[in-house]
């Protein structure tokens, strides 16, 4: 199981770490479609986190968000389609769901941030068809799993207002650079709550949550630092990290209805002891090197209300 199931990057960083046990154990989850015990969970979700690389081969994680049914499992449960409306005319903006081709590698991760459950699917692109204001993509899944609720904050998703397009407070623009500036670094300094995609071999594409207390992630100029707390020992992507650099982080405006993207390098260091409390005791950390971003409105005006902080944040 261990040589078909965990890729040489992710036996590496298992073994280092001493979890190579627990993420055998904890690897029985995996399965090759989506469990039949989450398919009414697939299609309550209201927006999803996508990771895959664009055109010009940089790695990038987007939010997607619609009404519940705008993700649902097949019959077979062997592919997931997903449905984004687009009434702000934003995803042809928007890395990578602007690039994506059939046959590429894709990952879409479900969280449910008011009950803390969340859905991992890796797999391929086997269509994509723009309509009139919406997008409509077919993955065929390859790996399916959950994953524990740790350091998510729990959130509630408020009503849609009315009208949002005409909404002052939605801003439609998209903006960009090379470099963090004043705003890009307060909305990291403030954040609680981010997601990482990266690549393993042959380019599989896999996204994953990372939270904590607010300000969790350190800024050192064009380098951010994120703890890797203790997690479910499967080190997906610090395994990944280990044979590819490339990587992507969206970090939500829950109350702005906008997301910051990042595309760049990282890479993972082990047993740093000088920080081991800012590491929830693991003496890990990511650290991501950034190539460009993008602040970008949703394709749905989404906000949430913080209901409670993780128990389980350092």
């Amino acid at each position: 199981m261990d040589e078909t199931i965990f890729h040489p990057g992710e036996r590496l960083v298992q073994e280092r770490t001493g979890e190579r046990g627990t993420a055998l154990i904890n690897s029985r989850s995996i399965s090759p479609g989506i469990p039949a015990a989450a398919r009414n969970f697939v299609g309550q979700q209201r927006w999803c986190i996508v990771g895959a690389v664009d055109a010009a081969g940089a790695m990038w994680a987007c939010l997607l968000g619609g009404e519940p049914s705008f993700v649902q499992a097949s019959d077979d449960l062997r592919s997931l389609q997903v449905t984004s409306s687009d009434p702000q005319g934003v995803l042809a903006r928007m890395a990578p769901i602007a690039d994506l081709q059939p046959g590429q590698s894709i990952a879409v991760l479900l969280i449910e941030l008011q009950t803390r459950r969340r859905l991992r699917i890796n797999g391929h692109v086997s269509q994509v068809t723009a309509q009139a204001s919406a997008q409509a993509l077919e993955v065929a899944v390859g790996q399916a799993f959950p994953v524990c609720p740790r350091y998510i904050q729990k959130r509630e998703l408020l009503p849609l207002e009315e009208d949002p397009i005409s909404d002052n407070s939605t801003d439609t623009d998209a903006t960009s650079g090379t470099l963090l500036d004043e705003a890009t670094s307060a909305w990291i300094a403030g954040a609680d709550t981010l997601f990482i995609a990266s690549l393993g071999p042959s380019e599989d594409a896999d996204v994953s949550h990372r939270g904590g207390r607010s300000g969790f992630v350190q800024q050192q100029g064009q380098v951010l630092r994120i703890p890797d707390f203790n997690g479910n020992s499967m080190f997906n992507t610090l395994g990944n990290l280990e044979l590819e650099s490339r990587c992507g982080l969206v970090f939500p405006d829950f109350e702005g209805a906008r997301q910051l993207q990042l595309t760049g390098h990282a890479r993972a260091h082990f047993g740093v002891e000088a920080d081991i409390d800012q590491t929830g005791g693991t003496g890990r950390w990511i650290e991501f090197r950034v190539d460009s971003w993008r602040s970008t409105p949703l394709n749905l005006p989404q906000r949430w209300r913080l209901l409670e902080a993780s128990p389980y944040n350092p």
